[in-house]
C-alpha cells in the first residue's frame, strides 16, 4: 500500500472517528437537556396547572353565553396547545353538555350526577382548581372553574414529562447505535477500498509478471532464429538436410513468435469485446483432431491418448478459435502435466452440447484456486510454474473464446489424480 492510501485511510478514520465522538457529544447533551427539561417541569407542574384553572375562570367570568363560552374556551386551548387537548363543559344532572377533542378517560370520569366531586379535591366549592389523576391515568389531568347554576367548564391538560413519549436514556441509546452503524458501515467502505487497493497492487504485480515471462517467451524462440540465421549467412551449413532442418527450425520458432503476439492480441481484443468471430458449421472430431497433432511432438511417445467421437460432431462456431482453445488446453497439460502421466482427448456428444475433454495426471490444482488460472496473467505460485514458461494468458483466452461462442471451458479434479479441462459448445443438430 502506497503512502498516499495510507494518508488517505489514516485521514478517513480519522474524520469518522471526529464525527463519531460529535454525534455521541451531541446526544449525550440532548439527553442532559430533555432530563433538565423534565425535572423542571415536575418543579412547576402544580403551579402550571392552578394557573390554568384560573385563566379559565378569568376568561369566562363575563361569558354568559354557551356561544361566547365556546369561542372562549377555544381560544385558551389554542393558546395552550401544546398540553392542552381538550376543552368541555359540564353541568349538573346532565355531564357532559359540549365538548371538543376530549379523551374517553375524561368523559368517563365525568358522569351524569348531581355533584361532581372532582378527583383530588374535596368538594367544588372552590371557584376553581385541578385534579390529578384521571381514572387512575397519572398522564391526565382536568383544569377547571364553576361557571355558577352547576356549570364546570374544564380543559384536558396532558401531564407526561415528556410529550413525544421518548425516554431520554432510549434516545441516547438508539442515536448512539445508529453512530454506530454508519461508523461501521463507513469502515466497510475503507475496508473495500483497502481490498480494492490491494487487488490492484495484485493485478499490477500479474501485468509486470507476465511482462516479464513474455520477454522471456520471445526471447528464446527469437534467440534461436538469430543463432541460426547467423550460422546460415555465414555458410556454415552446406548439407541439404541440414540446410533444410535450419529452415524448418526457423519457420517453426517465427511461428511461435508469432503466436504468442496473436495471443496478445487476442487478450487485447477480448478485453475491449472487439474480437470478431468467422462462424460456420463443421466436425470438432476434425478441428481436435488437426489440434492433437499439431502439439503431439510437446509429449513423450505414447503420452498424448486421442479418442474421437462416433460420427460427426457438428457445431457451429469459429474453427479457428476452436482450434485455438484446444491447443491452449494441450499446451497447458503439456507444460504442467505431460511428464507426470498420459494426456487424453476426447470429443463426445453430451446431450445437445459438443464435449472436449483433456484430462491429465498432473498435481492437481486446489479448489479454491481452480476459478482464478482463467483470469488474466494468474499463475498458480508452485515451483513447477516458477521453472516452467509461460503468460497466463492461455487458459484465459480459452473460456473468453467458448463463451462468446456460446458455451465454456471448465475444470474438475480427475478421479485419481490430476485434472479434466472441459470444452463444451452447443451442438448443431
Amino acid at each position: 500500500m502506497n503512502r498516499d492510501l495510507k494518508l488517505y485511510l489514516a485521514l478517513t478514520a480519522l474524520l469518522a472517528l471526529a464525527l463519531a465522538g460529535g454525534g455521541v457529544l451531541y446526544l449525550s447533551g440532548e439527553a442532559r437537556r430533555q432530563q433538565e427539561g423534565i425535572r423542571r417541569w415536575r418543579e412547576i407542574r402544580g403551579e402550571y396547572m392552578a394557573t390554568l384553572a384560573q385563566n379559565v375562570q378569568g376568561t369566562l367570568k363575563d361569558a354568559k353565553y354557551l356561544p361566547t363560552r365556546t369561542k372562549a374556551l377555544t381560544n385558551l386551548r389554542a393558546d395552550r396547545a401544546e398540553r392542552v387537548k381538550g376543552i368541555f363543559l359540564w353541568k349538573r344532572g346532565e355531564g357532559v353538555t359540549w365538548q371538543d377533542g376530549v379523551s374517553d378517560a375524561v368523559r368517563d370520569a365525568f358522569p351524569t350526577n348531581a355533584r361532581w366531586h372532582a378527583v383530588g379535591t374535596t368538594s367544588l366549592s372552590a371557584p376553581r382548581g385541578w385534579t390529578a389523576p384521571v381514572s387512575n391515568n397519572a398522564d391526565i389531568a382536568v383544569a377547571w372553574a364553576r361557571l355558577g347554576g352547576g356549570e364546570v367548564a374544564a380543559l384536558e391538560v396532558d401531564l407526561r414529562d415528556n410529550l413525544t413519549g421518548s425516554n431520554p436514556g432510549n434516545l441516547f441509546k438508539v442515536g448512539f447505535s445508529i453512530i454506530a452503524l454508519l461508523f461501521m458501515i463507513l469502515l466497510f467502505f475503507l475496508w473495500q477500498l483497502v481490498r480494492a487497493a490491494q487487488l490492484a497492487r495484485m493485478e499490477s504485480d500479474r501485468k509486470t509478471t507476465f511482462i516479464d515471462n513474455l520477454s522471456h517467451e520471445l526471447k528464446i524462440p527469437l534467440a534461436v532464429v538469430r543463432m541460426k540465421t547467423e550460422r546460415l549467412l555465414a555458410g556454415k551449413v552446406t548439407d541439404p538436410q541440414k540446410l533444410q532442418a535450419a529452415y524448418q527450425s526457423i519457420a517453426d520458432e517465427n511461428g511461435e513468435v508469432i503466436r504468442q503476439v496473436d495471443d496478445l492480441l487476442d487478450l487485447v481484443r477480448t478485453g475491449k469485446g472487439t474480437r470478431r468471430y468467422a462462424r460456420g458449421v463443421f466436425d470438432l472430431n476434425l478441428v481436435a483432431h488437426e489440434a492433437a497433432t499439431a502439439l503431439r511432438d510437446r509429449f513423450p511417445p505414447d503420452g498424448l491418448g486421442v479418442k474421437l467421437a462416433d460420427g460427426d460432431v457438428r457445431v457451429n462456431a469459429d474453427p479457428d478459435a476452436v482450434r485455438q482453445i484446444i491447443r491452449n488446453l494441450l499446451d497447458n497439460a503439456a507444460k504442467y502435466a505431460a511428464a507426470k502421466g498420459r494426456v487424453d482427448i476426447e470429443v463426445a456428444h453430451a446431450g445437445g452440447w459438443a464435449r472436449v475433454t483433456v484430462a491429465d495426471r498432473g498435481d492437481g490444482i486446489p479448489p479454491d484456486q481452480r476459478e482464478r488460472i482463467f483470469e488474466r496473467f494468474y499463475r498458480i505460485d508452485n515451483d513447477l510454474t516458477r521453472t516452467t514458461g509461460g503468460t497466463g494468458i492461455g487458459l484465459c483466452l480459452a473460456r473468453c473464446f467458448a463463451r462468446d461462442l456460446g458455451g465454456d471451458v471448465t475444470v474438475a479434479a480427475r478421479p485419481g489424480g490430476g485434472s479434466i479441462f472441459t470444452l463444451e459448445l452447443p451442438e448443431e443438430t
